[in-house]
């Protein structure tokens, strides 16, 4: 009889209940989330996309539109996957990276590495983008770096890159070389260097670095004409503009009287810029007490350079402005013509922020990212179940919105009029959006709702044992696109 009483009082096999941090499972429409052993195990939809988590060996997320993108043995791996370019990409650093894409004239292309940096490969539906190396032993290198191909026996014993008609060949790298195609020149480092394209400039060098001459933009009607003796002085002169420097590179000034560009600098300590075709350009440095530099695009200020920084950007129709005390805290705030304001700061690493003016937001406490060093987003959705105490994300206005604490020991999501919250044990309430709330207590066995229709609920246990709602839809127009991060 009293197991029959039990079972009766159990929750439904699709009900809401929240067990953290040994299991939980939360839904209000176009929201669920489950997630067991305190968010090392989680699963979860909402907005056009699922996730699923097993951390931090791997974390996916798959979006409505097909594409697909993973963190593995994080932040050793990671696979993305777009069908509308199409383009697949993984990697498991140092073992492995490929890289498939194809491209906007149809051809198919591949690049892979193995055991980076020692095997590299590719191959392209055309044939044109074969190729393979061995490093250091000879290889075939395709778009490496900024040249179209490098090639390479035994390294540095001999090496070529080719880069447009230009074609660049070394023996015993870097000491000597020629250059050949649109191109001429030739080197023994580090004697003596020269280097020429016909009709644009020729450069020379002696013993570098000490010596250079050169004579740059000869298809110009006033060339520039110029030479260094490091350390001791050079000059550049180009029609009325000439720039001097004397114990390179500490003493340096120039001007250009048609534009009225002036400058001066005694290296690192102060420097002062202005004039010149650009009039609104002012460049103005007392190391490392203040620096300033302003034209029409952008504005920034530091004081006790590199610590505090105000910034202003403006592109088109889009304004920023940031400060920065570096490296703790930064902030910054974006407004655009057609688009939503966003805002977004950074306590480092107490907090991190991020928010739009539609109601999207992320943001948490406890935030060890650092960009571009360490990506604070990749870092919170692989790691952010040991160190985030106090956690939310919302997708819109009108769109699902959530809140957590560390191991969802509290958790509240809302969304399309629906509220929920709840602790582990103790209960939570759920309120419709007609204002009916239902309060669920000591594990669902006491559950009670308010309004007209008010009075005792049957027993749920574990609890809540509130119905799943996330399959009740929500209006597209609300939602907005997904959050992304700062």
């Amino acid at each position: 009889m009293l197991l029959l009483l039990l079972a009766g009082a159990c929750a439904a096999p699709d009900a809401e209940l929240h067990l953290a941090p040994f299991f939980s499972r939360h839904t209000v429409p176009g929201y669920d989330h489950a997630e067991a052993f305190g968010g090392i195990l989680r699963h979860g939809e909402r907005a056009g996309e699922r996730t699923w988590a097993l951390s931090p060996l791997i974390w996916r997320r798959q979006q409505d539109d097909g594409r697909v993108e993973a963190d593995f043995l994080y932040p050793l791996g990671r696979y993305e996957h777009d069908p509308d370019r199409p383009r697949t990409y993984a990697r498991l650093f140092p073992f492995f990276w490929r890289e498939a894409e194809t491209r906007p004239d149809g051809v198919e292309d591949v690049d892979w590495s193995v055991l980076t940096p020692f095997f590299w490969g590719g191959s392209s539906s055309d044939g044109k983008e074969n190729y393979f190396a061995f490093f250091p032993l000879f290889g075939k290198l395709k778009d490496f770096l900024t040249y179209d191909e490098v090639n390479f026996v035994l390294w540095p014993f001999y090496l070529d890159n080719q880069k447009d008609r230009r074609k660049s060949t070394h023996i015993l790298w870097p000491f000597f070389g020629w250059v050949e195609g649109s191109e001429q020149g030739w080197h023994v480092f580090p004697l003596y260097g020269r280097a020429e394209v016909a009709g644009k400039y020729r450069r020379s060098w002696l013993l570098w670095p000490l010596i250079h001459w050169s004579e740059n933009q000869l298809d110009k009607p006033h060339p520039e004409h110029g030479w260094l003796v490091v350390p001791l002085a050079g000059r550049i002169r180009q029609d009325d503009y000439v720039a001097t420097t004397v114990l390179w590179p500490i003493f340096g000034w120039a001007q250009r009287p048609s534009t009225g560009y002036r400058s001066w600098q005694v290296w690192p300590i102060l420097k002062f810029e202005e004039g010149g075709r650009q009039s609104d350009r002012r460049l103005g440095r007392v190391f490392p007490f203040w620096l300033h530099y302003e034209n029409q695009d952008t504005e920034y200020t530091s004081f006790l350079w590199p610590i505090f920084w105000k910034r202003e950007d403006r592109f088109g129709g889009m304004q920023k402005r940031s400060f920065y005390a570096m490296p703790f805290y930064w902030a910054s705030k974006t407004r655009r013509d057609r688009q939503a304001d966003e805002a977004s700061a950074r306590l480092w690493p107490l907090a991190r922020n991020w928010e739009s003016q539609d109601g999207r937001e992320d943001w948490a406490s406890l935030a060890p990212g650092f960009d571009p060093i360490l990506n604070s987003e990749a870092l919170s959705r692989n790691l952010g179940f040991l160190f985030e105490i106090w956690a939310g994300r919302s997708d819109g206005l009108s769109g699902p919105k959530e809140r957590r604490f560390f191991l969802n020991l509290f958790h509240q999501s809302e969304s399309g009029g629906h509220r929920r919250w709840s602790i582990p044990v103790l209960g939570g309430q759920w309120t419709e959006p007609d204002g009916t709330t239902h309060t669920s207590l000591l594990l669902g066995l006491l559950r009670f709702r308010s309004g007209p229709d008010g009075g005792l609920e049957p027993p749920a246990f574990p609890g809540p044992g509130w119905p799943d709602l996330h399959k009740l839809p929500i209006p597209q127009a609300e939602l907005g696109p997904a959050p992304q991060s700062p």
